[in-house]
């Protein structure tokens, strides 16, 4: 009986610590979108801002990759996405055929995230680029 007040407290401090990892879990991590305020940065200057993503070379020739998603037989570079429709994964097409004047946030997805809203088509990652309506 002495030791029920102990239990209390241990059980009751589990049950608060395992909410409050599960609804951190929802938010978007810091860095993972950033709004467009300068159109004459191309695009991979904005990738290159967001956390996760590294950049390799510059303008239409630059490689995108997302960290975290590896994979000895398929490819490392994510989808991008403009405004919901999925354009693939060649950054230099994307770079000639999105207006940067017309961009209004650009956002990363994760392996987990993307292939969760993307399917196999997000295995590397996503890159959501939306413009303004």
């Amino acid at each position: 009986m002495k030791f029920f007040p102990q239990i209390l407290l241990i059980a009751s401090l589990i049950v608060y610590a395992g909410c409050a990892t599960s609804s951190s879990v929802t938010h978007e991590r810091p860095g993972s979108s950033v709004n467009i305020h300068n159109p004459n940065l191309g695009l991979d200057e904005y990738l290159n801002r967001l956390s996760g993503v590294r950049v390799y070379g510059t303008g239409q020739y630059a490689r995108i990759q997302i960290r975290g998603g590896s994979s000895f037989e398929l490819p490392h570079t994510p989808l991008f996405v403009l405004d919901g429709i999925r354009l693939g994964r060649d950054f230099s097409s994307v770079y000639r055929m999105v207006d940067m004047n017309k961009v209004n946030s650009v956002r990363v997805l994760n392996t987990s995230r993307a292939t969760f809203l993307y399917g196999h088509d997000g295995y590397a990652g996503a890159i959501e680029i939306v413009t303004e309506e």
